[in-house]
């Protein structure tokens, strides 16, 4: 995955960065440690409404922040927070697929 880019730089614990490199997450981290999905669609009276666990999405960058650290995120802006917890999404979304013309 590209790095997250950020909208500014920032300086925390002495490491400047301007982006944050994430991993994917893992059979490992998504099943077996019970961290599951960082969002669910859920079904109300007006048709079913997306919710997202802010306390899953920041379980998961714990696990796959590579550079710099989940150490050194604390002091993101909401803005920059918010293109992160997008980026965690982003590993559950399903990619289509190309289409491929078929020819006689």
């Amino acid at each position: 995955m590209e790095p997250v880019k950020l909208s500014k730089s920032y300086t925390e614990n002495g490491i400047t960065f301007d982006s944050v490199e994430l991993r994917e997450p893992t059979y490992k981290e998504i099943f077996r440690s019970g961290l599951g999905r960082p969002n669910d669609w859920q079904p109300t009276q007006h048709g079913p409404m997306l919710v997202r666990y802010p306390e899953v999405v920041d379980a998961y960058l714990e696990r796959i922040c590579v550079n710099p650290g989940y150490e050194h995120i604390g002091c993101l802006n909401a803005v920059d927070s918010l293109k992160l917890e997008e980026a965690v999404v982003g590993f559950f979304r399903e990619l289509p697929s190309p289409k491929t013309s078929q020819t006689d």
